[in-house]
């Protein structure tokens, strides 16, 4: 019995090592100047065999999908671009940046983490959810952490890009629709005004380095959670951080792309994050309508506000909720069309899995209409 699931196991993998090497491999174009417009999805497989992730692969491919941003670890991301080239995919590593969960190496290291208001530090107090536990752009250890992680992913070869995700501070103010799900000291989340439990990041090193330059301790600003000068200064530390990891991805050979609020503006008002005056290759804006309560239109709108903040040579591929619509595939093509219609070299998907054969078969109605005319 044990010698013929073997035999099994191996006449499968053969099959599948004789499909993908069958399969004509594609010229990838990393310059994005081989279609009008173009589809790509956040999400893996998961963990199975060859045979599993060549046919989800294949599925995404044939309804025009080229790019894919999975959470993998470097072994699965070096099959999946060995896959990917074969069916025409570009394979960005999805990786989280500023919000690094458990990490053992980090709880080692307490002054890493970020402080809100109140002195509470993420190693201990996580906001909202177990998981949110952001570090401290302030804090050099911290830094080099973020960094170091970016340089051993840009080092994959074939990577289309190193996704940052997290590139931020905690939410200082959550989507309309998200603060129904949440309480603050046992009573319904209602953030009408910026709460200290919510404000970051009050770090020793950064209230230091706003003193010596504004002469003020950040703690004794009358207007501390509101303040432009405070909010910018903390809006700069991230901005420096991403600064040094799109230089560490440029010398290793890919580009940097990142997973950023909806538009500049909101941005900067929900988790201090200055995306406009980044220098990365690709944004890729999360539109995610159902926590805001926006309509089909908050896709157009959210869509046009970052493109017109876009740098010569940057790219913007508007993300969606595909939940957001449920069984609704008019509004999902509507999105479709609110994306490209405002600029959008592309529109994302989150995510794969949750993509079932009527929305493909959309994607790839649009894949015709805008790149087969």
């Amino acid at each position: 019995m044990q010698i013929r699931k073997v035999v099994t196991l191996f006449l499968a993998t053969l099959v599948t090592m004789q499909l993908v090497a069958k399969t004509p491999e594609k010229t990838l174009d990393q310059t994005y100047s081989d279609k009008k417009f173009y589809f790509a999805t956040w999400g893996d497989p998961g963990a199975g065999t060859d045979a599993v992730k060549v046919a989800w692969m294949e599925r995404l491919a044939n309804a025009g999908i080229t790019d894919i941003l999975p959470g993998s670890d470097a072994n699965q991301l070096k099959e999946l671009i060995r896959i990917g080239n074969k069916y025409g995919i570009r394979v960005h590593a999805w990786h989280w940046m500023m919000n690094v969960g458990g990490a053992k190496e980090c709880r080692e290291h307490p002054d890493w983490y970020s402080v809100n208001s109140l002195g509470q530090t993420c190693l201990d107090y996580h906001p909202y959810v177990g998981y949110y536990s952001f570090l401290s752009p302030f804090s050099p250890g911290a830094r080099e952490y973020v960094k170091n992680g970016v340089r051993e992913i840009a080092k994959i070869k074939g990577l289309a890009s190193v996704h940052f995700d997290y590139i931020r501070y905690v939410d200082v103010v959550l989507g309309a629709d998200l603060q129904k799900k949440y309480k603050l000291n046992g009573k319904p989340l209602v953030q009408d005004r910026v709460y200290p439990e919510f404000d970051f990041d009050y770090h020793p090193l950064a209230r230091k380095e706003f003193k010596a330059k504004f002469s003020m301790d950040p703690m004794d600003l009358p207007d501390k959670e509101e303040n432009p000068a405070w909010k910018q200064f903390r809006m700069d530390a991230i901005t420096s951080l991403v600064e040094e990891c799109v230089q560490i991805c440029h010398e290793e050979g890919t580009k940097a792309s990142a997973a950023v609020f909806p538009f500049p503006e909101l941005a900067r008002e929900y988790v201090r994050q200055d995306w406009s005056h980044w220098n990365l290759d690709l944004f890729f804006p999360m539109a995610y309508k159902g926590d805001h309560q926006g309509n089909m239109y908050w896709v157009g709108f959210a869509t046009k506000q970052g493109v017109r903040e876009l740098k010569p040579g940057q790219l913007l591929f508007t993300g969606v909720a595909v939940g957001d619509y449920g069984d609704n595939m008019a509004d999902f093509e509507e999105a479709i069309r609110q994306a490209h219609d405002n600029g959008a070299k592309g529109i994302t998907f989150f995510h794969a899995n949750a993509l079932n054969d009527k929305h493909l078969a959309i994607i790839k109605k649009y894949d015709e209409i805008y790149n087969n005319k």
